[in-house]
């Protein structure tokens, strides 16, 4: 095969990966089969290059494996779901067999489909498939920690993303042991995107989105407190919610009102805990999260946020207690 025949190939196929993007950004279920056939299309071209004509041919094979697997896994069924899998860890061993350390995309790409094969597996949630899905999403981390991904810019976001699905998936599970290490992997997506949460949308929601994680796990443990004692999982908890509040503050006086549902969360969480345990503070923090001055006026007269509001003050004590 000549390299003008691999050239022509590749262009007629990277058009069909386009289209096919473009579809899976449509909301509707059939746009996900029109997706799938594209990337079906570009798989079928693109496997008639030989698999060793360089390492530039493998990396375009694997991006057409794993977005049809992505495609598959938007029909949220058995059949494609199997199908994914499939396609997911065919892309993995192609992407294993690349020299990472040559091309920083390699290894992203890598760790991104350990990741979404790990989202796969939750998602099917057969026996065994918790478990699976974290250990995918460690062989994510580990590689993402690895010296080949060194050069990813975006290093410290994915692991940050990739620690928060781990907090998502330990959280949803009963066991005692689990729920430590949803707090661990909470903390730890946190810990990778604080430098940026500040300046970066997509950082942002996942730090509040972390904050969120924890907060759930609080209110877990809480329900299950007794004695007369403030357990310290409400210093957790407020320092949790009043630092994500602040977030979300900072980023409505920017004009970023895309972070409102898990403040509306956060706010609500936070007001039942203070009035629990800390009602003294209670007003203060109905007070600064309605302050236009610290946020926006749209965001602080919104319906949700206004409905929110009076939630909270109703469970304000009375003047004379």
């Amino acid at each position: 095969m000549t390299e003008a025949e691999v050239d022509a190939i590749n262009n007629e196929a990277s058009v069909l990966m386009k289209r096919g993007i473009a579809l899976m950004e449509e909301p509707r279920r059939e746009a996900a089969i029109d997706a799938l056939h594209c990337f079906d299309e570009a798989l079928a071209l693109r496997r008639r290059v030989p698999p060793d004509h360089s390492a530039s041919q493998g990396y375009l094979l694997a991006a057409c494996l794993l977005n049809r697997a992505d495609a598959l896994v938007r029909f949220n069924d058995v059949g494609p779901m199997a199908a994914a899998l499939a396609s997911y860890e065919e892309g993995i061993e192609v992407l294993r067999a690349l020299p990472l350390a040559e091309d920083a995309r390699y290894p992203r790409r890598l760790a991104m489909a350990h990741q979404n094969r790990g989202l796969a597996l939750q998602a099917r949630a057969l026996d065994g498939d918790a478990n699976a899905a974290a250990a995918a999403f460690a062989n994510a981390l580990a590689l993402l920690d690895d010296e080949p991904s060194a050069g990813i810019e975006d290093r410290d976001y994915l692991r940050g993303v990739i620690w928060l699905n781990l907090a998502n998936l330990r959280a949803s599970e009963d066991a005692p042991d689990a729920h430590a290490a949803a707090r661990d992997a909470a903390a730890r997506a946190l810990a990778c995107v604080a430098d940026q949460e500040a300046s970066q949308p997509p950082a942002a929601e996942a730090g509040l989105r972390a904050r969120h994680v924890l907060c759930r796990l609080s209110a877990h443990r809480l329900s299950q407190s007794t004695g007369d004692d403030m357990p310290e999982d409400v210093h957790e908890a407020t320092d949790a919610v009043d630092d994500g509040l602040a977030l979300v503050r900072s980023w409505e006086q920017r004009g970023g009102p895309w972070f409102r549902g898990l403040a509306f969360d956060l706010f609500r969480f936070g007001a039942r805990v203070y009035a629990h345990y800390q009602p003294q503070f209670l007003e203060e923090f109905i007070e600064d999260n309605l302050n236009p001055a610290l946020s926006s006026a749209s965001y602080v007269e919104s319906p949700e946020m206004v409905l929110a509001a009076q939630e909270a003050r109703q469970l304000m004590p009375p003047a004379n207690a």
